[in-house]
């Protein structure tokens, strides 16, 4: 896949700005603050229907402004175009519209474009609490089949509305127990389906894993990554079957305490992931190397994996990832990109330090308060 062109209007410092990509490398660089990681963050909002970055819509919207949007025009590995329309007024619902249609749901939108990216903020995947862990879960799934996107969504709902009731039960100790349990029983359906897919994407995504870990590890460390269902544990299971068996199981054994917690207290929303280093687990064990070893190794596995499921190249956004490595460790990530073939913004503050060994035919962009300068002479 290849971002052609890209427009960005009333977005963060940006006024009206659009940038014709190279379909190489190409690199945004300038000073903290002036609106680089926004150039990103647009081209997420039209894949994934949002900012990478963990903030609502409204707070992208430019100051004095009360709406944004942002659009662009790609072409697939095959060459087919697609183009896509995303516009914001605060206090309403996106609009999105494109190539598939008018009055598009998120949904709709997301994994057409497959997107990698790879920021400061993404530092707390490999140490961070189990909801990262499951954001990442659910952002490569949902980029791999539409399914998954579907599923996820209906079990949001079970649970919220699970939620409520025993919320409503700890305040007033009422409940409907005929429609609690046809509830709790779609809940667990969806559960199913959920955990399954997890389990196979682990099995899957751990080769691409190793693989990336031994070209970006400098002490050949040997990793591990470990998939923890909350309601499973330890237990092997091979079938779906298997799966609600257990969740069954847990639903009996919490019921008493969801009611006086009001929670619920089974599920794959408690579920967590573990990597390791050398046997150890990495968030207690692993040093600041190893940490960034370990996720540079998850983002360029992920983009193996979902260019593999989708016989499609995702586009890599790198956000200001190379002010945090060493020498080594950037070569290392430079040399996997290349070989990639793929699309890459990559965003620097010091473009020079990268200019001597980028390839020749990327493209450099001076960005400057919201301003995008071509600017190949670095």
């Amino acid at each position: 896949m290849r971002i052609l062109e890209l427009y960005i209007e009333n977005f963060r410092n940006h006024v009206k700005t659009e940038i014709l990509l190279n379909a190489d490398l190409n690199v945004f660089f300038g000073l903290n603050g002036s609106g680089k990681t926004s150039i990103l963050e647009a081209v997420s909002v039209n894949s994934l229907s949002k900012s990478f970055q963990s903030v609502n819509d409204s707070s992208l919207v430019q100051k004095n402004q009360n709406k944004f949007k942002t659009s662009f025009v790609s072409l697939s590995d095959v060459e087919v175009p697609y183009k896509v329309n995303v516009e914001y007024r605060t206090g309403t619902r996106k609009k999105i519209y494109g190539s598939y249609g008018d009055n598009l749901n998120p949904k709709d939108i997301i994994g057409i474009v497959p997107l990698v990216i790879l920021s400061p903020d993404h530092k707390s995947l490999t140490y961070g609490s189990p909801q990262d862990k499951r954001q990442f879960l659910d952002m490569v799934l949902s980029q791999s089949g539409k399914q998954y996107v579907d599923e996820i969504l209906k079990y949001k709902k079970y649970l919220k509305q699970r939620n409520s009731i025993l919320a409503k039960y700890r305040i007033d100790n009422t409940i409907n127990k005929e429609y609690f349990d046809i509830l709790s029983d779609m809940f667990i359906n969806s559960a199913v389906e959920i955990i399954f897919k997890r389990m196979n994407f682990i099995r899957d995504f751990k080769k691409y894993f190793l693989e990336t870990f031994s070209r970006v590890s400098i002490n050949h460390e040997t990793p591990d990554i470990e998939y923890n269902p909350d309601t499973i544990g330890s237990e092997l299971v091979q079938k779906k079957s298997d799966i609600h068996e257990l969740l069954k199981r847990k639903q009996q054994s919490v019921s008493n305490h969801e009611l006086k917690r009001g929670l619920s207290l089974f599920g794959p929303h408690r579920d967590d992931l573990t990597f390791f280093i050398n046997e150890l687990d990495s968030k207690t064990s692993a040093s600041q190397g190893q940490h960034k070893s370990l996720l540079i190794s998850i983002k360029l596995a992920e983009f193996s994996y979902l260019k593999n499921i989708l016989n499609e190249t995702p586009v890599l956004l790198f956000d200001d990832i190379f002010s945090e490595l060493d020498e080594e460790r950037s070569n290392s990530v430079f040399q996997l990109v290349m070989e990639s073939s793929a699309q890459t913004l990559v965003t620097l503050t010091n473009a020079e330090r990268f200019s001597n060994r980028i390839r020749q035919n990327s493209g450099f962009f001076e960005v400057i308060a919201g301003k995008v300068l071509r600017n190949d002479a670095v």
